[in-house]
């Protein structure tokens, strides 16, 4: 008895389905987010074929479009109702502080944060309307909570409820909207933004992705890490390696550091990449990973991907663990993907 992890390709998104075998001989199918609204169709395609008995179990590492904007239409054609279960981490703040001023924050459409705390709460609102639709029963989960099958244990190492509660706060944007001065509150919060504009090393909803790692005959084997930061990723992990690693962040350069990569020492890398404007995969990922002798597939070349990579990336591709890939299918095999002194 094995497990598959396969990396559909969806664009500047992450979404994975795991195959693992039971013990009485069954398949059970687990999909991990499904790229931006627009590729919903390609994972239903891709998760009806694959996943012919319908979804066992689908966790949203966190509340962006690129990881969840698919979901509500897996959830509503590839689910077996009261059976399927939804994981989505739904920060406190979010709920509790935001909600109430959802119209409000609509008067501030120009603003950056403003726009994103709308967005997640829509999408959030759209995904548990799906979820009821289909009769998906929905949880969160913090870091200690697992699933068994068979060989296999899926558990969930991030985040903690301190990393998911301070997640979405957005303080600054808090202290204006509850100002007594609304003619001044675009122009100040703009003004704020500007100030804060340089990118931070990562980000506190980044930060708060569920992490996932998957423990095969009591081995640590794969890490699925959804946008998490390396100082996450250092500290949840705990000093284990996996040789299986899913970069993350797309390629981002806040996601690895050199110690990080040391540390997990992983044979095979999946890098869910498209064209995008943030330059991933950066280079120095790339370049980190080919030196600690990782063998890394993208699933599309990116416009910033300068080595002679594979034309069009290697699409959806398969990690195989003790057991066959899909028959019509390609698999990731080391040394296979070509690599050159540009990358």
């Amino acid at each position: 008895m094995g497990f598959l992890i396969d990396m559909i390709k969806v664009g500047e998104g992450d979404s994975f389905l795991l195959t693992l075998d039971s013990e009485g001989g069954e398949e059970v199918f687990v999909l991990v987010d499904a790229g931006l609204p627009e590729q919903g169709d390609t994972v239903v395609e891709y998760a009806r074929k694959y996943a012919p008995g319908g979804l066992d179990l689908i966790i949203a590492t966190h509340i962006d479009r690129d990881h969840i904007g698919g979901m509500p239409k897996v959830l509503g054609t590839c689910v077996q109702p009261d059976q399927t279960r939804l994981i989505l981490n739904v920060p406190p703040r979010l709920t509790e502080t935001w909600r109430p001023l959802r119209k409000t924050l609509d008067a501030y459409g120009k603003v950056a944060r403003a726009k994103k705390l709308t967005e997640a709460l829509d999408m959030v609102d759209e995904l548990v309307s799906a979820a009821n639709r289909s009769r998906v029963k929905i949880s969160g989960a913090l870091a200690g909570r697992s699933w068994a099958c068979g060989d296999v244990v899926i558990r969930v190492l991030n985040p903690s409820e301190a990393r998911l509660q301070k997640a979405w706060e957005e303080t600054d944007l808090l202290r204006y909207v509850n100002s007594k001065m609304p003619e001044d509150l675009v122009e100040a919060i703009l003004e704020l933004e500007e100030a804060v504009s340089e990118a931070p090393a990562t980000s506190a909803e980044n930060d708060a992705s569920i992490v996932l790692e998957v423990e095969y005959k009591g081995t640590p084997n794969a890490l699925l890490t959804g946008d998490a930061g390396a100082a996450v990723l250092k500290e949840v992990t705990g000093g284990k390696s996996y040789s299986f690693l899913k970069v993350p962040h797309h390629g981002s350069e806040t996601g690895l550091d050199e110690d990080l990569v040391k540390q997990i020492a992983p044979k095979t890398a999946f890098i869910p990449v498209g064209d995008n404007p943030h330059g991933h995969p950066a280079r120095t990922i790339l370049k980190m990973l080919k030196q600690n002798k990782v063998s890394f597939y993208c699933s599309d070349k990116t416009s910033s991907c300068k080595g002679n990579c594979r034309e069009g990336g290697f699409q959806h591709l398969s990690q195989m663990f003790d057991r066959a890939g899909h028959p019509d299918f390609v698999t990731a095999q080391a040394g296979a993907c070509p690599r050159v002194a540009s990358v």
